[in-house]
């Protein structure tokens, strides 16, 4: 069977690409298939399974969908099945995410000053918006090609990933007027510049028309 495997981060420069088709034995597991990977790419052994579980911090998802709410390495894999390998993501605020995390407050700031990692050569951009929900934020950026990190849910979703870009979303509520109080979600992007010219004006235009 085939399966279609994408890579993200340092799996990705292991691989030496984004998404690789590869081939595998009818019958495979999500297991079979990390392990072979293992063996096939000197930057990923030891790195995805240990001590016969999956590896600490790493996030895997078949068709979407996080493996370890599903069977785990025992989860069956069939032809055409994408499998997304995410290898763990660091914590901690810098200049660039300084305001925005100063700003939130509760768990979104908890959220806030976990701002997505940067490779060589990308920006950090910073964006929020009034009148839209973390849920809808996170919809959005998958329906412009992200995919959910650590979860299938959108309203659960604090980190999604893109060719070339990663976000963090956080969200909190401000006072607009008076006593009136809605939610503000921020969004803090690390990416490819080109590939946020790209993807933010898209973001903006959604989160503009959502939020009125």
């Amino acid at each position: 069977m085939e399966l279609e495997l994408r890579f993200f981060a340092t799996f990705r420069e292991a691989a030496g690409g984004k998404t690789v088709n590869a081939e595998f034995a009818d019958g495979s597991t999500v297991g079979d298939v990390l392990r072979e990977l293992e063996s096939e790419y000197e930057g990923m052994e030891g790195r995805l399974i240990v001590d016969g579980d999956l590896a600490p911090q790493i996030n895997v998802l078949k068709n979407g969908r996080e493996v370890l709410h599903l069977d785990g390495l025992d989860t069956p894999m069939a032809d055409g099945d994408r499998l997304s390998v995410f290898p763990p993501v660091a914590g901690g605020a810098g200049d660039d995410g300084s305001a925005a995390a100063e700003k939130a407050g509760g768990d979104a700031k908890a959220d806030a000053t976990d701002l997505p990692p940067a490779e060589d050569g990308w920006e950090r951009k910073t964006v929020a918006y009034r009148g839209i929900s973390r849920r809808l934020a996170a919809h959005y950026l998958r329906n412009l090609g992200g995919e959910l990190v650590g979860t299938d849910d959108p309203a659960e979703a604090t980190r999604v990933e893109g060719d070339g870009w990663r976000a963090t979303l956080s969200a909190e509520k401000v006072t607009a007027a008076a006593a009136i109080r809605i939610t503000e979600v921020t969004a803090e992007f690390a990416g490819d510049p080109d590939a946020l010219a790209d993807l933010l004006p898209k973001y903006k235009q959604k989160a503009m028309r959502a939020g009125g």
